[in-house]
């Protein structure tokens, strides 16, 4: 028997080991893959995004049962936590760097959840003694109750920022250990986690408020985070345990100390005994350095530019936020059309999860990142469209009309009169509209129209401007997250890992500090009228964020496409698409069909780049 060929009992055996693997049930492979470390991050990413998708939903309305009738401490709310990660975003992620990962994420869960807890319980004895605050003290309790309920909300929002750049940003790298595709794989099943849980946790909780009371609401937001707070701090333990690439960090910390240690002692010889000490200054302002070194260490990163595409994404009005869905109900939408479409939006915004890693692997992370901001933009070209579309209330000119002069006078013939719907004043503004009229139009005196036909005052041709703008909001989501998966991979893969946290950190001010800027933009210009120029803004700041991403990737690679030609190796002519390079059984007929008048040489490929 030749050497190395299998006896039948080998082949039995092999062939027993392969039945044993095969024999594995639904129930064995379950269990084989609840033993994994990604399933602990999954059911821990699952746990943190609930919290804070539920958390992020009561506050606000917390906010508005304490001041009926008035959105002062929403907007207030909105301001100072804004404000709060767009100044110390970078020292958390400096704080992230430079403190070991399991200690980091400690404090920062401690910190996160309790403070949630903490003010879910000062909600709850506010909504008990309310009328004794309101009474006592001329109101000024209540005031600074609500003042406090603010602060810890913004400290909540700040932890949870930790916790969200350690996990998502620095553990899932370290534990991918350099494997990109499943680094991508990991990065989109968090995304879709976040993205589901955005969906499913503000009805649980809406349920309870709605059902039962505000104030069980409140306590059961309370337990959930202390009980959530255990699990999730077990799971962290679990894979920090299980990857011991995490624990590398504080060996990197301890030479750092000890370089410290080492340059100062040389300082403290070599300064004067008379001289005051150096670091003085340095501790007094050590949060501004901080800050101002975050900034630097960010913009020295060599795809600095894709994430400041990422971040102009955010100066938008197309999406589903406050703005764009009172906006809409202006349009005539119904309650229910528009939850419909924001499920929709993120059913696909899912789907652009799904996408995503089987994309990068085929074609690589660069240009994953082109198609997906290209098919984005491309999308939103309906939203343009739908400024000038049939039923736009769009006016150019609605800041140089008189008081008297309305939209009607100006863009209709005399003979063609519109509903009140939209035919608002010069000086209206997006709340100004009436809501009965426009949400819940009058009832058409009509036995034989059904439930479902339009309004007679309203033909169906006037929604094309606002379904125009809707289909590209909502189909934009797949590009969205396609791209938004891109630039956090990009940033796992280049950034060094002792700056993850405080380039992450800086990213994410410059998030906040563009949805500032949208919302800036909304109080400049708030009338229906005049939403067209932030739909056009909006497509400006999207384009210029991707065109930012495309100069990078032309930067890296050398262009953004390139395209293969044939040419003959001779005459250097091109060779046509049926010709094929010599040493096939054709060459002889390619040879004669070419017009090279010498003998036809090699096929050599061609690239043209642009």
């Amino acid at each position: 028997m030749a050497e190395g060929e299998l006896t039948p009992n080998d082949w039995n055996e092999g062939g027993e080991e392969r039945k044993q693997a095969g024999k594995k049930g639904c129930t064995d492979r379950v269990k084989d893959y609840v033993k994994t470390t990604e399933f602990l991050v999954y059911t821990e990413a699952t746990l943190s995004t609930w919290g804070d998708r539920m958390w992020a939903f009561a506050v606000a309305l917390f906010l508005i049962d304490l001041s009926p009738g008035s959105l002062q401490l929403t907007a207030i709310y909105g301001f100072a936590k804004s404000i709060s990660v767009l100044l110390l975003g970078a020292i958390i992620g400096d704080w992230i760097d430079r403190t070991p990962r399991l200690k980091a994420v400690r404090i920062a869960l401690v910190i996160q959840n309790g403070s949630v807890a903490l003010c879910a319980v000062v909600f709850a004895l506010m909504d008990v003694y309310r009328k004794e605050m309101e009474s006592s003290a001329g109101g000024w309790i209540m005031t600074l109750c609500q003042v406090l309920l603010i602060f810890i909300a913004v400290v909540a929002i700040l932890a949870g920022q930790a916790t969200s750049i350690s996990l998502q940003k620095d553990w899932v790298a370290v534990i991918a250990g350099g494997e990109k595709e499943r680094l991508a794989n990991m990065n989109a099943a968090i995304r879709r986690i976040d993205l589901c849980t955005k969906i499913l946790s503000p009805v649980v909780v809406g349920q309870i408020m709605t059902f039962v009371s505000m104030l069980v609401g409140a306590l059961f937001i309370a337990g959930w985070n202390m009980v959530s707070m255990a699990i999730e701090y077990y799971l962290y333990y679990r894979v920090y345990d299980s990857v011991p690439a995490l624990a590398v960090k504080e060996s990197k910390i301890d030479k750092e100390e000890v370089n410290d240690e080492n340059s100062e002692i040389l300082t403290k010889e070599s300064a004067k005994p008379d001289a005051p000490p150096q670091s003085c200054h340095h501790k007094m302002f050590h949060s501004f350095f901080t800050l101002y070194n975050g900034w630097k260490i960010y913009f020295q990163q060599t795809c600095f530019r894709a994430g400041l595409g990422l971040s102009c994404l955010y100066m938008t009005v197309l999406g589903f936020d406050n703005i764009t869905v009172g906006f809409v109900y202006t349009q005539g939408f119904s309650e229910l059309a528009v939850s419909l479409l924001m499920a929709g939006a993120a059913i696909l915004g899912v789907c652009g999860t799904f996408i995503y890693p089987p994309l990068r692997k085929r074609i690589g992370l660069l240009r994953t990142g082109l198609i997906s901001g290209t098919l984005q933009w491309s999308i939103l070209v309906l939203c343009v469209a739908s400024v000038w579309a049939p039923g736009s209330p769009f006016d150019p000119f609605y800041f140089t009309r008189t008081s008297n002069v309305t939209l009607t006078d100006v863009t209709l013939p005399p003979d063609v009169n519109l509903p009140p719907t939209f035919t608002p004043s010069s000086n209206s503004s997006v709340f100004s509209v009436s809501f009965n009229e426009t949400i819940f139009p009058t009832p058409v005196d009509n036995t034989t129209a059904g439930p479902q036909d339009p309004p007679a005052d309203r033909p169906l041709w006037m929604y094309t401007s606002v379904a125009l703008l809707m289909t590209g909001v909502t189909l934009g989501r797949i590009g969205l997250w396609m791209y938004d998966l891109t630039v956090t991979q990009l940033y796992q893969e280049t950034v060094d890992e002792t700056h993850r946290g405080v380039v992450f950190g800086v990213q994410n001010s410059l998030n906040f500090f563009m949805d500032m800027m949208h919302f800036i933009l909304v109080i400049v210009l708030p009338a229906p009228e005049t939403f067209g120029f932030l739909i056009l803004l909006s497509f400006v700041f999207t384009v210029s964020g991707h065109l930012l991403y495309a100069s990078y990737s032309r930067q890296v690679r050398g262009h953004l496409f390139h395209f293969d030609r044939l040419l003959c190796g001779k005459c250097g002519g091109r060779m046509l698409p049926h010709h094929k390079p010599p040493g096939t059984a054709s060459s002889e007929q390619d040879a004669a069909a070419c017009t090279c008048p010498q003998d036809n040489g090699a096929a050599i490929e061609y690239h043209t780049s642009v």
